[in-house]
C-alpha cells in the first residue's frame, strides 16, 4: 500500500493531466463551433477522460479514508 504522500502525488499528476485534456477539447471545439458549416463534435480524448476520472475518484475516496482513519 502506498503512503499518503505518495497517493496525493499521484492523484495530482492525474488530475493535472485530466484538466489539460478537458481544456485541449474545449479549445478543439470552440475553433470548429467558428465555422458556419454543421459540425458533429466527437470526444477526442473521451476514453482517457473517463479513465482518470475514474482513477481520481478511487485515490480522492482512498484519501478521504486516510483522513477519516487518523481522527
Amino acid at each position: 500500500m502506498s503512503n499518503r504522500f505518495e497517493l496525493l502525488v499521484e492523484y495530482r499528476q492525474a488530475a493535472k493531466e485530466l484538466e489539460h485534456l478537458k481544456n485541449s477539447e474545449a479549445a478543439n471545439s470552440s475553433i470548429l463551433a467558428k465555422s458556419n458549416n454543421t459540425i458533429t463534435i466527437e470526444p477526442e480524448y473521451g476514453s482517457k477522460m473517463k479513465t482518470l476520472t475514474k482513477k481520481c475518484n478511487t485515490l480522492k475516496m482512498i484519501l478521504e479514508a486516510m483522513d477519516a482513519s487518523e481522527d
